[in-house]
């Protein structure tokens, strides 16, 4: 019975029915069938929302589209500017640079593709870079929003999985330095062989000049992913008080903001906060069903059952999780796998704090890749490209993240580095 639940799930979600009233209306047909009283339906979905770190979700949302309001950005460029303008092929280490630095405060990868696409993509071009070539490192290097804290994933990892999500945002750290290296090193084979410009020489003063400009938004994200790291406050507490310097930066630094514009991006975040506890809701009675049915003990012994290699079993978890990411929204594989590849994931040894990361990376990647491919798509739907003309980049990006996946799933300690 559970494995046909399974099944009707998926069947749903090919039909186009959105991933949320999916996991509610295989939960309902589910417990009709089984005869249990559809009056727990309603328990069920406060039960499993009334959470004080959820609120966490829609905070950060907030604080990233605040941050992409103002002329934050533009003085992130410049700093990153400063930094690797100098380096062959400069825009796209800029790029990277960039997107480094607007992860640490949105946390959606596809929010920064949005806003990084806007801005890189046309100056790339004009710089004689391929277009191709500019929306592939623009959509890859969004990804780091999922992986360097504070990661909206994240938080919802933690929250299915009961893990820290302090101790999360530590171990992504070391992981999203290394796929930024990994997509700097791409960027400059590229520049190689295609002879990409230089933006200027390294200039001590102009750098100094860029820091002071950048310093407050940089100071932002070290405020509140730095106090929840040292335990000063929670998830929830941090995000509130990064919305609230963002708020105020705006509003009295740089002067972006008024009240038509926070009412705009008010409205944004409550779309996107309510397709994310949707599926929450949903998931909260599908997954008390399924956990009643024993399905994920029933998973990870079949998988594990396949071979008693720890190697193999790890490459099948990746391959597993890899393939659902290619065909589900981020929150929602987090929301659905997750609960059902931990016990398999915890028999075999794996820190739960490791696989988190591991499952967005894999999870990232699959944000890159069709038919889903949500980062790769916002990057096309912006700059007007098709797909087919941008994978021809992006195939040799998605191969760094593939050896950073490996590196990562086979060397613990580059996420478990702070015990």
């Amino acid at each position: 019975m559970a494995w046909g639940v399974v099944a009707m799930l998926f069947g749903i979600i090919l039909l186009g029915v959105p991933v949320g009233f999916s996991l509610m209306i295989t939960a309902a047909i589910s417990m009709w069938i089984a005869d249990i009283n559809l009056l727990m339906i309603p328990v069920q979905i406060f039960s499993g929302t009334n959470s004080l770190v959820l609120l966490a979700i829609p905070l950060f949302i907030l604080m990233g589209e605040l941050m992409s309001a103002t002329s934050i950005a533009q003085r992130l460029i410049d700093f990153a500017a400063s930094l690797v303008g100098w380096m062959r092929g400069g825009l796209s280490h800029i790029n990277v640079v960039t997107s480094m630095f607007m992860a640490e405060m949105s946390g959606s990868a596809v929010a920064d593709a949005a806003v990084m696409s806007k801005i890189f993509v046309p100056q790339m071009e004009k710089r004689g870079y391929p277009k191709g070539f500019a929306a592939s490192i623009t959509a890859v290097s969004a990804t780091l929003g999922i992986i360097i804290p504070p990661s909206i994933p994240m938080v919802l990892y933690g929250v299915t999985t009961n893990t820290s999500i302090r101790d999360l945002f530590i171990a992504g750290i070391v992981p999203g330095l290394l796929l930024a290296a990994a997509f700097m090193v791409t960027s400059w084979l590229f520049a190689r062989r295609e002879h990409h410009p230089r933006e200027g020489n390294f200039e001590l003063k102009t750098l100094g000049t860029a820091f002071k400009g950048a310093l407050i938004p940089l100071a932002i994200p070290i405020i509140v992913v730095g106090g929840l790291i040292a335990g000063i406050y929670t998830p929830t507490e941090a995000a509130g008080i990064g919305v609230m310097i963002a708020l105020l930066f705006g509003l009295f630094v740089t002067r972006d903001l008024d009240y038509r514009i926070i009412w705009k991006l008010m409205v944004t975040t409550a779309r996107q906060t309510a397709v994310v506890m949707m599926i929450v809701a949903g998931s909260a009675i599908l997954g008390q069903y399924l956990a009643n049915e024993q399905l994920p003990q029933q998973i990870a012994s079949a998988l594990g059952g396949i071979t008693d290699s720890y190697i193999l079993n790890l490459l099948i978890i990746n391959v597993f999780v890899l393939l659902l990411g290619m065909f589900l929204h981020a929150s929602a594989a987090i929301i659905v796998v997750v609960p059902l590849l931990l016990p398999m994931a915890t028999n075999l040894g794996i820190d739960p704090v490791h696989f988190g990361v591991i499952v967005c990376l894999n999870l990232g990647i699959g944000q890159q890749t069709p038919p889903v491919a949500s980062v790769l798509l916002t990057v096309c739907s912006t700059t007007g490209m098709k797909i087919e003309q941008v994978m021809g980049y992006c195939k040799w990006f998605l191969l760094a993240m593939f050896a950073v996946l490996l590196f990562v799933t086979f060397t613990p300690m580059t996420a478990l580095w702070f015990r």
